[in-house]
């Protein structure tokens, strides 16, 4: 068994205290989704039968394991457990008629009251019991390069998503991976007003960090992420959090390895509102419920712009001493020299230099320091001090006219910025042949020209 792995199954997995169900073949598994369920009777056979919409081959070779989940007695609501039993019922059945088949069904009772999670865990946890299970059967037959895939019950792939994620990993060397990603819009005007305003935050402050040069330019998603079950062991696996827990884990990830996009690989997330965590999609369409979608505020362009400007900074002098960097931030922005020196970038920096021989090594360990989290701690800095935030119909022209001539022509309507912004999120993950698969969702094939 692999050291990192054989490491982290003794010390950090949770995978014995909650029983993996279910009848497969684990020698002939190449590929296993975990999906965490809170009261989704409404959704998850939904999104099960969308993933048999792979070819049968792929199905074959996946493993799906469902963690039905809710926390201890007085934790949460009653009429969740109620549905959580009601699906756990549903899916024993459904599991021994194999009416998934050729797909692999598991699943794990972690909301039975001797199994319930404890009180103030939730879908971190739930998504870690499921990966550190997969783990477990990837380390045991030898298959650590395989995929360990993270979905929602109630966001549902397009056809071929299996196919999609395969082919990213599958004699690749692939570390990690994320989908592209598209909310269904409500069609009550509010509700959509709302998913719109969400996804346009998300859109925007994705596209000026990869516009800016970092290292964590991707949507963060919990439906939308993978990795090999080696890299799962190496980033220090799935953390137990309430809330955020998508944007550590791929933090984490990007740190030890590289995030990439998987062409073909899209999934529908809900746009519902929910207040089952402290803050993710549900809270933020809660939030944007009370105002237009062109009202949403975001980052104002100035934060970005010197945000590349300081990448740029570091990468033209990787040799310099903190001692002389630091005038040349002031240069760039006295508020990004002050919130350096209070997030100790001295020390960090001489630390790099001192550890790391060259260039390039010296770069890499700069973007572990200045990773995505310091990164909105710096936005919002900015944000606070020089530069505030704008509303969208003000901040969305500017990043548009640096995209698409078509991009740049859109004006006025929230939708019709949304979609230029889904299409330079789509183009992201086009297939790297001239000739796509054909397992490639349409949606693909049918972006507009760029000119």
């Amino acid at each position: 068994m692999n050291p990192t792995v054989e490491k982290y199954l003794a010390q950090r997995s949770v995978h014995r205290d909650w029983p993996l169900e279910g009848s497969f073949d684990a020698d002939s598994i190449q590929c296993i989704a975990v999906i965490p369920a809170l009261a989704e009777y409404d959704h998850l056979f939904d999104t099960l039968a969308a993933l048999t919409a792979s070819s049968a081959d792929a199905c074959a070779n996946t493993l799906v394991i469902c963690v039905i989940n809710n926390p201890v007695a007085g934790g949460g609501r009653p009429e969740d457990a109620a549905n959580n039993l009601e699906t756990l019922t549903i899916l024993r059945r459904r599991t021994m008629q194999e009416m998934y088949a050729p797909l692999h069904i598991g699943f794990i009772d972690a909301c039975a009251e001797d199994h319930a999670l404890p009180i103030g865990e939730g879908v971190g946890l739930a998504r870690k019991i499921g990966l550190d299970h997969g783990l477990h059967l990837l380390s045991s037959s030898g298959r650590l390069d395989a995929p360990l895939v993270c979905l929602d019950a109630d966001a549902p792939p397009a056809p071929g998503f299996l196919d999609a994620v395969r082919a990213h990993y599958i004699g690749k060397h692939a570390w990690a991976g994320y989908a592209a990603y598209l909310h269904r819009l409500p069609e009550q005007a509010e509700a959509r007003a709302a998913v719109i305003a969400h996804e346009i935050y998300m859109r925007y402050h994705e596209i000026s960090l990869r516009q800016a040069g970092s290292s964590y330019a991707y949507p963060a998603l919990g439906s939308i992420i993978s990795c090999t079950g080696f890299a799962y062991a190496a980033s220090g696996g799935m953390n137990r959090r309430l809330a955020g827990e998508d944007f550590y884990f791929m933090q984490q990830l990007t740190k030890t390895g590289t995030m990439s996009p998987i062409p073909c690989a899209l999934v529908y997330p809900s746009g519902r509102t929910s207040c089952r965590t402290p803050f993710g999609t549900g809270q933020s369409v809660l939030a944007y419920q009370a105002s237009s979608a062109l009202d949403t505020p975001l980052h104002h362009p100035a934060g970005y712009n010197l945000l590349r400007d300081f990448f740029k900074l570091i990468t033209e002098h990787p040799d310099l001493p903190a001692k002389s960097l630091a005038p040349l931030t002031i240069d760039l922005h006295p508020q990004l020299a002050y919130f350096l020196e209070k997030h100790h970038f001295e020390a960090a920096w001489d630390k790099i230099r001192r550890l790391q021989p060259d260039a390039p090594h010296r770069l890499k360990q700069f973007h572990v320091w200045f990773d995505g989290l310091r990164t909105i701690q710096l936005l919002h800095h900015l944000r606070d001090t020089a530069f505030p935030d704008v509303p969208a119909r003000d901040a969305l022209p500017r990043l548009l006219s640096h995209l698409s001539d078509e991009a740049a022509c859109v004006h006025g309507c929230a939708e019709s910025m949304l979609q230029a912004l889904r299409y330079e999120g789509l183009r992201t993950h086009l297939p790297m042949t001239s000739a796509p698969p054909d397992y490639c969702p349409d949606v693909f094939l049918n972006l507009p020209a760029t000119n």
